[in-house]
């Protein structure tokens, strides 16, 4: 069969293969076909870009597998409902703790691709779900459930600005990072290999692909990643080797302390600050602090408003004021985002007095 480096062959629309030069797209029209797929590229600067993917670990920062550039997304869905589902496909990857460590949070990169097919490119909303493996005992597969399935819903994901939202290609497709907390920390026990998967829940189309690098761009850490789908014909977890004809791994990272913090303050109008919490290091500079102030209930004049930040360092603190004018209770969320990480959300409520907010 024939091998050339960065493109993908019989896996349909399996996957979304990336280079680091755009360049045009193969269209596939169904997810029965099984034919080669050759896509684009562009090289994705996300919030860590650590040329040792995890050896920086600190108590914002626990586990990075690495995510300034990705290479290609693999499909990672699980259509409800049916048993068993029309699609089940999974991509799961390793790491492992020095000491035992609680994992609050995780950020990944995430992709809609076969868009045409619906309603074009653009953020579908889908629920994406969490779960933690315990290793087979050979250090090499994913083994019995360690975290039952975590489902974390849309509206309690923190997305970044799209990085792609391409409208030039045959199949459509838009991605982005995302940030999720988990509904309580979970905890590793140290020196123990441990596998997680993360998976979209929602119709076949558009279709859900879990960002990925390859070994020249981002490294291989532990053991390669895995992938495993009835529908794909790999019915037991698989080595990307196998897969795709060369090793990837999965774009994620695992945090402990809150990375970025925003606090609401009331009174001559409304401040948000918001607190860089990321180590200190000039890789971790935030590009574009887009910050979204909504007013919902009462009276409100000018309900929306939104700030840009270009460059927000880690370490500092950002002050973003807004004068809502009006009358009545409102309540107020304050969102902020950025070209390349999910930072979050905070709300509060108060009397609106003119531009005053009790």
């Amino acid at each position: 069969m024939e091998r050339r480096k960065f493109f993908f062959k019989e896996a349909g629309t399996l996957l979304i293969g990336v280079l680091l030069i755009c360049t045009s797209v193969a269209a596939i029209s169904t997810i029965t076909d099984k034919t080669k797929l050759i896509t684009p590229s562009c090289e994705i600067t996300s919030p860590i870009k650590n040329p040792f993917p995890s050896q920086l670990q600190d108590d914002v920062i626990l586990w990075d597998n690495y995510v300034l550039s990705w290479c290609t997304a693999y499909h990672s869905q699980d259509e409800p409902p049916g048993d068993p589902p029309e699609v089940d496909s999974f991509v799961a990857d390793d790491f492992m703790f020095e000491e035992e460590t609680e994992v609050h949070w995780v950020f990944w990169q995430f992709m809609y691709w076969n868009c045409n097919n619906v309603e074009g490119p653009k953020d579908y909303h889908y629920d994406w779900n969490i779960t933690f493996f315990e290793d087979d005992g050979t250090g090499n597969s994913p083994g019995d459930i360690y975290k039952s399935p975590i489902t974390i819903a849309d509206a309690d994901i923190d997305k970044s600005l799209p990085y792609i939202n391409s409208t030039t290609d045959a199949n459509g497709m838009w991605v982005c990072g995302g940030t999720a907390f988990l509904p309580e920390p979970v905890t590793f026990n140290a020196d123990t290999k441990y596998w997680l998967t993360i998976y979209s829940t929602g119709p076949i189309f558009p279709q859900t692909g879990w960002c990925m690098h390859c070994e020249l761009h981002g490294g291989i850490l532990l053991h390669e990643a895995k992938f495993k789908s009835e529908h794909w014909g790999y019915p037991d977890w698989t080595n990307f080797t196998i897969v795709n004809g060369e090793p990837l791994d999965s774009s994620f990272v695992l945090g402990g302390d809150h990375p970025f913090e925003i606090t609401i303050s009331k009174g001559l109008g409304v401040t948000a600050s918001v607190t860089n919490n990321l180590p200190e290091n000039e890789d971790f500079t935030i590009e574009n602090l887009t910050t979204t102030f909504t007013a919902t209930g009462g009276f409100v004049l000018n309900p929306t408003k939104t700030v840009v930040i270009p460059e927000f360092n880690e370490g500092t603190t950002e002050t973003i004021k807004w004068f809502p004018i009006g009358i009545g209770r409102i309540t107020i969320e304050v969102y902020c985002t950025s070209t390349n990480v999910g930072i979050g959300t905070a709300k509060d409520t108060g009397l609106l007095l003119l531009f005053f907010v009790l």
